[in-house]
């Protein structure tokens, strides 16, 4: 009893003081209310109101009024809404307030993220950019990094495979090994986040700014925002949809099959013998045949043709095609007009105390290349709530289901523009029983007919599914003190599924039908703490400290499984269970781990004076004894010279003028996840070891060294230097130059080992340093006329970058080479050279008399072979009176001088036109398809050129003219890599061109807006490179390397926006 009255009695007394609180707190309380209109004197709805220095504020609805409760000693009221220029008005004695906001054309309040915080533009000292949602709708792009593409400092790289995304490089090459840069969506690394949910991407580019994520930041760090909605926003529904085609515009000029004939007499010709082919020929001209038969086929009756694989004996089917005499073009037989679609649906809004944003989406991006694709489905949910004034709880999760399928192109000899070009165009798409032709006959060469591979890969299928999203809380704990939360996942699976079909079309066969499967999954979690107390002392000395912990653990899995021997062709019939043969399995797991510590101090005095300090502790599990843990500094300064009292004058055309400068360290941890351990693996069927005298391999397991271990590896480090200025001029000129050095050292390398320490690799040492420096300059210009009704602005931008090896190792002579392409390699980087550059002999042209090629050095030991007129003329380097491997050296450069962009918008009424442009100046590339085309490497397609312009053609009036040596069969002038393969690649592009309609005025503004557009990428291309596109993905050190990249597509898309 006395427990009950006890109760009773504290509920009553704990009731009485808040009510008497709430009563004090209204009687010490006023209303302001009032209405914030744009310079048209339309509302603006959500706009930010609030006390400043305290966390009291209100948002406006959707006509841009307010209402708010503020105390009765309240100072100033601060309004502020993105896109538009902040404003603080002192309170006193009013009661309304009417605000008209402008825009704010020149940035300085554009929010801008910097790495678990948000900075105003105008306080930031590091190196930022900012590509805002505008940016990204008016590109209209698929993925998400390929909106990057005009920022000064930025590469941005497309592979043009369905549904694969861009390579990145900010600032150039920073190490020899991985230089992508990292992503951060809504505070969770990577994640999948479509282009339409996002709100806006910022760039961190220099250490000051990307310290504060440590090991991981040498790259460079992208932060993405997605969408969110506004509080006391009416529900919003907006819908986009938009469908076009994608076509290929490029394509090799090669030779017809008449004009195939005549190349392969002009050989036997310029060989000094008859010629013979088994297809042309032996006659003094080329005929071309009614029909192509292997040997055994009937030369008489086609109905003896053998549709079956192979015969119980082992023999070959006949093929029997009937010759296309006009000429196959097997590129065009392989793609196609390619559909593009793509629907969303969004819907944002919010109350008092609450705002989400949910978005729907589907897209479907069919590939050029038959009977490839790509699609998505996306979900994603953002919602934000206060259920007291002082917390804030949210979540951002998306949910991404795609699935990839058929035959994906890659810059190799296995792509499909490099099997359309090694087919001569005398062998028809189809044999005379409709089946796929090939090359069995005898003189058809060794190419597998593409349109069949494209066929036969399409039930090639990649499923995948991304779950990526976070869920925070963040407590106001008194004034300028708070302490967020946030704890993220990033999950991914995988399945994949390529069944292969056995066709005669293919000339380097299996015998049976295969299936491969895999399938992976990986969870990675982060879990983010950061406590930040911001305030302002005497109106003069603003500062914010926060300090924060992160653990991140992420895990990954997977099983592959292939087998063989199927004798049905269904797929349905096609399981690993029922493969008698080729059996092979694969699996495993890997996982790292990394907690870090970090902290932030901003100070400014008087609005003029901007200091940063970074710091982050980093501890990985990729590295071991005293190594695994690292620290990575960083500070900022800047002087807001416009501030001064001494610039008062300039204030009339003078915007802002800003100095900073920063220097910092950051580092790179990707060296795999096990580095620091020797590790072993087994075998199926096979021991490793000598059992009985040599390996047994059946049915053995063996047990092996894999790797060797290097417990003493420590972080990749990165030291960077930025000087920058930013500047405002008539509140519609702005503009930002920066100069940088980087300079990381410790690169991680995997250096080669003694072949007598076994098979097992090397693990990544601690060797050499590289240096990058350059400039990055933007320009932005936003003006109007007519009385506003013309209105237009241009963004411009350029940046160049010097790459350079200091050092590489301690050993004299030590080089790193790019890949291997049939025993040649074009790329080698060495100290005090560029990553990579270019390496083999100086053409200088083409002999032209026996005289001149006896008197030049001989050439590659082949004396009297090799120096005759038509052959290309080496430099002799060193001097030594002969040509070979010495005269080397380096040829060319895939760096480009700079790199520039330029976006130009402009409207009139309810018309708006975007063009963008981007160009690279100065880079070199490998044109590797010249090996194919131009030379005799295997017995494919052949070039124009090599009838018509090679040293001795019959239609060349002039040898001087001639553009590649003598056409020969046994081609040794493809055989050494050198300058006469290097090309420009310098190249300007009109990226996009959109032109759309404002229809809501016409429609009695019915819509809150309603607009279509049509829209062009890809437009056109001013090259010298002969290849069918000068951007090829391809970094590392094979960067500029061509072997047969997909090219870029046209797209031309029609869409409509509508607002309800």
């Amino acid at each position: 009893m006395e427990k009950n009255h006890l109760k009773g009695f504290l509920t009553f007394l704990i009731l009485a003081v808040l009510l008497a609180f709430s009563l004090g707190s209204q009687a010490q309380q006023k209303q302001i209310s009032g209405q914030v209109v744009d310079q048209n004197g339309v509302g603006v709805p959500g706009v930010t109101i609030i006390v400043k220095e305290t966390t009291v504020g209100t948002v406006s609805d959707v006509d841009g009024n307010y209402s708010l409760l503020v105390p009765v000693d309240a100072g100033r009221l601060i309004f502020s809404y993105i896109g538009m220029v902040s404003q603080e008005i002192e309170i006193g004695n009013l009661t309304t307030i009417n605000v008209t906001m402008e825009a704010d054309v020149i940035g300085l309040e554009e929010v801008v993220a910097v790495g678990y915080a948000t900075r105003m533009a105008g306080e930031v000292t590091g190196a930022v950019t900012t590509v805002t949602a505008t940016n990204i709708e008016e590109m209209s792009v698929i993925d998400a990094s390929e909106a990057l593409r005009a920022v000064a400092g930025v590469t941005v790289l497309e592979s043009n495979t369905p549904g694969a995304g861009a390579s990145i490089r900010i600032r150039g090459l920073g190490t020899i090994n991985d230089n992508n840069p990292l992503w951060i969506v809504d505070g969770v690394p990577g994640g999948s986040v479509t282009p339409n949910n996002i709100e806006s991407i910022s760039i961190l580019k220099d250490a000051a700014a990307q310290a504060i994520y440590g090991a991981r930041a040498s790259n460079g760090v992208i932060l993405v925002t997605t969408k969110s909605g506004r509080k006391n926003q009416k529900a919003q529904v907006n819908v986009n949809v938009k469908q076009g085609i994608s076509r290929n515009t490029n394509y090799y000029d090669l030779l017809n099959t008449q004009e195939y004939g005549e190349m392969l007499w002009l050989e036997a010709k310029n060989d000094g013998v008859t010629a013979s082919h088994p297809l042309y020929g032996n006659g003094p001209t080329p005929v071309i045949p009614n029909y192509i038969r292997p040997a055994g086929a009937s030369t008489v009756d086609l109905s003896l043709y053998d549709d079956k694989m192979l015969h119980e004996d082992g023999t070959d089917t006949y093929l029997i095609m009937e010759a296309n005499k006009i000429g196959t073009e097997w590129m065009k037989e392989s793609d196609r007009d390619a559909q593009f679609k793509e629907y969303t649906v969004d819907l944002t809004g919010g109350s008092e105390a609450t705002n989400y944003a949910f978005q729907v989406g589907y897209m479907l991006e069919e590939g050029i290349m038959k009977y490839t694709g790509f699609d998505r489905f996306n979900l994603r949910s953002n919602i934000t709530t206060n259920p007291v004034p002082w917390i804030e709880i949210g979540e951002k999760i998306g949910v991404t289901f795609s699935q990839d399928y058929g035959h994906q192109g890659d810059n190799s000899e296995g792509s499909i523009v490099s099997w359309a070009y090694r087919m001569q165009p005398i062998i028809p798409v189809l044999d005379v029983m409709g089946g796929y032709a090939g090359t069995r006959a005898e003189g058809t060469g060794n190419a597998t007919n593409p349109v069949f591979l494209l066929d036969s890969s399409k039930d090639d299928l990649t499923k995948r599914m991304n779950v990526s999203g976070n869920t925070y809380i963040k407590i106001n704990i008194m004034e300028g003190l708070s302490v967020r939360s946030l704890f993220g996942v990033n999950y991914s699976t995988r399945h994949s599924r390529n069944p292969g079909f056995v066709e005669v079309a293919e000339a380097e066969r299996g015998k049976y039908a295969s299936l491969s499967e895999g399938a992976s999954f990986s969870m990675q979690w982060n879990w983010t703490n950061t406590l930040e107390y911001s305030k302002t002392f005497a109106d003069l000395h603003a500062v914010t400290v926060m300090l924060g912990s992160e653990a991140i653990d992420y895990t990954y899995n997977y099983i592959d499984a292939s087998r063989s021997q199927f004798f049905s062709k269904d797929i349905n019939y096609m399981q690993l269970s029922t493969g008698l043969a080729s059996i092979n399995n694969a699996g495993g797991m890997n996982s790292w781990s990394l907690f870090s510590t970090f902290g932030r101090l901003n100070y400014a005095f008087a609005n003029k004076y901007l200091f940063e300090g970074v710091v982050r502790r980093d501890g990985s599990s990729r590295f071991g004894g005293d190594n695994t843990y690292g620290i990575f500094p960083a500070f900022s300064a800047g002087w807001r010279i416009s501030e001064e009292s001494f610039m008062a004058s300039t204030g009339n055309w003078l915007d802002e003028l800003k100095l900073r400068g920063g220097y910092g360290t950051t580092g790179n941890d990707r060296i795999g996840n096990y580095n620091s351990y020797t590790n072993f693996a087994i075998s199926y069927n096979n021991s490793f070891y000598p059992i009985g005298g040599a390996n047994n391999t059946d049915g053995a397991t063996g047990f092996y060294q894999s790797t060797f271990g290097n417990p003493d590896v420590k972080w990749e480090t990165t030291k960077t230097t930025n000087f920058g200025v930013d500047g405002a001029i008539f509140n519609n000129l702005n503009f930002s130059f920066d100069v940088w050095q980087r300079v990381t050292s410790d690169m991680l390398y995997p250096k080669q080992i003694p072949m007598v320490l076994g098979r097992a690799s090397a693990p990544s040492v601690n060797v050499g340093e590289m240096k990058n420096q350059g400039f990055d300059f933007e320009l932005g210009y936003v003006n109007s006329a007519l009385n506003n009704e013309l209105k237009y602005n241009i963004n411009f931008s350029i940046s160049h970058y010097k790459n350079e090896i200091v050092s590489l190792s301690d050993e004299e002579g030590e080089f790193l080479s790019g890949q291997s392409n049939r025993e040649m390699i074009y790329t080698r980087s060495e100290q005090g050279t560029s990553f990579p550059e270019f390496y083999g002999y100086v053409s200088e042209g083409i002999f032209q008399t026996e005289a001149e090629a006896a008197a030049w050095p001989t050439a590659f030991g082949a004396e009297g072979t090799y120096n005759e007129p038509g052959h290309y003329k080496y430099s002799d380097i060193n001097g030594d009176g002969i040509i070979n491997s010495d005269d080397r050296t380096y040829i060319g450069s895939p760096h480009p001088d700079f790199t520039a962009g330029l976006n130009f918008n402009v409207s009139y009424k309810n018309f708006s036109l975007v063009a963008q442009f981007y160009s690279s100046y100065g880079n070199d590339m490998i044109n590797y398809t010249r090996r194919f085309i131009d030379f005799v490497q295997f017995q494919g397609g052949r070039s124009h050129e090599r009838l018509y312009e090679s040293w001795g053609s019959p239609y060349l009036a002039n040898n001087l003219d001639a553009t590649l040596p003598k056409a020969e069969g046994d081609d040794i002038d493809s055989q050494q890599p050198s300058s006469a393969f290097i090309e420009d690649g310098s190249y300007l592009r009109m990226e996009n061109l959109r032109l759309s309609y404002d229809l809501n005025d016409l429609l009695g503004n019915k819509f809150r807006n309603l607009q279509v557009y049509g829209q062009v990428t890809n437009v056109f291309t001013i090259t010298k490179y002969s290849g069918l596109d000068p951007e090829v993905n391809v970094g590392g050190a094979n960067l500029g390397v061509d072997r047969g990249a997909w090219p870029t597509p046209r797209q031309i898309t029609f869409g409509v926006n509508i607002g309800i």
